[in-house]
């Protein structure tokens, strides 16, 4: 009998499983979960570091050329790659739809919220509703297809004196034949069934589209393994980068491993005491009261020593387990890392 035994390598082991987790950020959560909104603008020629081109922590033209170079460069029209670039398409299907222009806008999501990527088909991206500053007005309509609900620029509140260059007086979609867009004018807002919705989702195999009941609007690019989000439609970058503030939504995937450890105890091991108080006399023998066949020791707890004998993890058990004099017993503690 001994204080320690030795596991065999049979008997550990590692499994491993995926923790699928998910995640909101809107509002100061989005800096707080280390995301990083960038603008990215391309230029000619060789590029000279320039103070006025520092934005978002990061200086806009190098953050186009990194888009570019890492995700773009040399896709053609036709869907086809050229040159030795590696492009990390998410998708054999999606390479045609791999398109960069005079600017982006990029959600950089931290390796902490993302694990080892994105879970495809589970990104969303829309205007915050909610916010004191609205610009679009929830519940102005209501898909009679599906019951989900439209949102409609408050246009009032929304442009002002200002609006989007080149995008007019609506968001990609003028509702004007549908909708009465004044907000005090009451009335009834019917939604046809091919109205594009506002929320900006990714199509599962690496595409940014607006979700719509009949068609899909390409709005950009995500990189699920490097957890970046790519808006590259000139309209969609500018309505986002002038009015609106983002809520994000995903899915976050996280590989849990299991080490499995089989204890195996034999019917003649561990059914001692070595506890100072089961001592008796000068000369240290065992107490008549634990020595005798009607001593029964229980176990309660299970230590995981490493090879210098240091107490590295203790398992507990949920009830005292009487050790068996008659049978081998195998108790089997899993640690989750």
């Amino acid at each position: 009998m001994s204080a320690f035994k030795k596991f065999n390598r049979q008997d550990v082991y590692v499994t491993a499983y995926s923790a699928k987790k998910r995640w909101s950020a809107s509002g100061s959560a989005i800096s707080d979960y280390g995301i990083e909104v960038l603008r990215g603008v391309s230029g000619s020629g060789t590029y000279y570091i320039n103070p006025s081109d520092y934005s978002d922590n990061r200086y806009e033209e190098l953050t186009w050329r990194s888009i570019d170079q890492l995700y773009y460069r040399n896709i053609v029209e036709d869907g086809c790659v050229t040159g030795s670039y590696y492009h990390y398409l998410q998708s054999s299907f999606a390479s045609g739809s791999r398109k960069i222009f005079d600017e982006v806008r990029v959600f950089s999501l931290p390796r902490k919220v993302v694990g080892t990527h994105i879970e495809p088909g589970s990104f969303v991206l829309q205007p915050q509703v909610s916010a004191s500053d609205l610009y679009m007005a929830d519940e102005y309509a209501v898909n009679q297809d599906d019951g989900s609900n439209e949102y409609v620029e408050n246009l009032i509140i929304l442009f002002g004196s200002n609006t989007i260059t080149g995008v007019g007086e609506d968001y990609l979609v003028d509702e004007s034949d549908y909708v009465l867009e004044t907000p005090a004018a009451g009335g009834q807002y019917l939604v046809p069934s091919n109205v594009y919705r506002r929320e900006i989702v990714d199509n599962g195999v690496g595409g940014l589209i607006f979700s719509s009941s009949v068609a899909s609007i390409n709005v950009g690019d995500i990189i699920y393994t490097h957890g970046q989000v790519i808006i590259t439609d000139p309209d969609t970058i500018d309505y986002y980068r002038t009015y609106l503030r983002p809520v994000l939504d995903w899915k976050s995937n996280q590989p849990i491993y299991t080490y499995n450890y089989n204890c195996k105890v034999k019917d003649s091991e561990f059914i001692h005491t070595l506890n100072p108080s089961a001592l008796s006399g000068s000369d240290g023998k065992v107490a008549d009261n634990v020595s005798g066949s009607y001593f029964k020791p229980y176990v309660t707890s299970i230590g995981l020593y490493n090879d210098a004998q240091e107490l590295i993890a203790v398992a507990k058990l949920g009830q005292p387990v009487p050790k068996s004099k008659d049978t081998d017993m195998t108790f089997v503690v899993t640690l989750d890392m």
